[in-house]
């Protein structure tokens, strides 16, 4: 007498024989009792969902495992990405807002950047769309930035970009000059603005405005 393959409800769906009437896997292209095609049974079988979650069975270590600590991990799971999402969001809300009002004269472009055992730098990039200044003269370009502390403090510091083509500050129309900034800690938030600067002895700022053009009168001695 033939042996009848064994019986698994557990691991496969069942379905009745069409020729026999006997329960047979519903993955077998062929009736394993009455030696039957099962027609439609080829193609088209659907895929039982519980295999995909379980560990297969030919990784017997791993079974043990899920079996053994499974429950562990579903629960320390989740937990280490809400931690995960927490640390992201947090620093994302926390890190430094970098302002750069509208300017028609200059056009500034910046971005944080961390180094020399974590301190935070602004390094970027100035453009003057405004008018000339040269090497050799008593004016300069210079980059401000505003620092905005959590209790509404604001410190002021100011750098001269520097340009592959000219000395410091001096940049032509349509040059570009790079800058790097270091930012305090607890610092929020940093503006960053273009202006031209007298570098004479009396130390007058001219505001960056397409209307000026012409430096102040000197102090007469």
């Amino acid at each position: 007498m033939a042996e009848f393959p064994p019986f698994d409800t557990e691991s496969r769906n069942d379905i009745n024989c069409p020729h026999c009437t006997t329960r047979i896997p519903e993955d077998v292209s062929e009736c394993p009792y009455c030696r039957q095609p099962i027609l439609g049974r080829i193609h088209g079988k659907r895929k039982d969902i519980r295999r995909l979650l379980v560990p297969p069975e030919r990784f017997p270590r791993l079974g043990k495992y899920y079996r053994e600590h499974g429950k562990w991990v579903m629960v320390v799971g989740p937990a280490l990405l809400t931690a995960l999402a927490l640390w992201l969001a947090l620093g994302f809300l926390t890190r430094v807002k970098i302002v750069v009002p509208s300017d028609n004269a200059f056009l500034i472009d910046a971005e944080r950047d961390r180094k020399d055992g974590g301190k935070l730098f602004l390094t970027g990039k100035i453009i003057n769309r405004g008018e000339d200044i040269p090497d050799l003269s008593l004016r300069s370009i210079g980059v401000i930035a505003e620092f905005l502390y959590p209790d509404g403090r604001t410190e002021r510091k100011r750098v001269f970009p520097k340009s592959p083509f000219r000395g410091e500050g001096a940049l032509l129309r349509g040059e570009t000059g790079t800058f790097e900034i270091e930012v305090p800690k607890e610092v929020r938030s940093v503006t960053l603005r273009g202006e031209i600067v007298n570098l004479g002895e009396d130390r007058v700022f001219v505001p960056a405005t397409p209307g000026i053009r012409h430096l102040p009168a000197q102090r007469s001695r």
